[in-house]
């Protein structure tokens, strides 16, 4: 009985542990501006943001998931999306504008699926204001 009581306080304190992935919440900031920049179909300014946007994708594809996840198997499959995602990223100057605005556009969707298959709160500044 005492090893059932452990494992259900184990449990319990897991369930409302916050799990924090630095590179990721960055990669996120980065998708909610493409995101936005696509709308308005601004290719100049993803242009200029997409290589910054590799970098993180490539990092967070690369780095093992922080303690604690929520699904570590869909974690792994989303990782596997995000570099496919990043990989399609070439020379953002020479790269066709309709597809690069696809691909940065792309990117938030999974970015959130990651977030929350990690156990991460998904809460953008300007959502915190209203």
């Amino acid at each position: 009985l005492p090893a059932l009581v452990l494992l259900l306080a184990t449990m319990l304190v897991r369930a409302d542990t916050v799990v924090k992935w630095p590179s990721l919440k960055k990669l996120d900031d980065l998708a909610e501006r493409c995101e936005a920049l696509a709308e308005k179909k601004d290719v100049g300014k993803l242009r200029k943001i997409a290589s910054s946007v590799k970098d993180a994708a490539k990092l967070v594809q690369s780095e093992a998931s922080p303690n604690g996840v929520k699904d570590s198997e869909k974690v792994k499959v989303l990782q596997g999306d995000l570099k496919s995602l990043g990989d399609s990223i070439g020379d953002p100057d020479k790269q066709d504008g309709e597809e690069l605005t696809a691909i940065l556009a792309a990117l938030h969707p999974i970015v959130e699926q990651l977030m929350e298959a990690s156990g991460m709160p998904h809460v953008h500044e300007e959502e915190k204001t209203k």
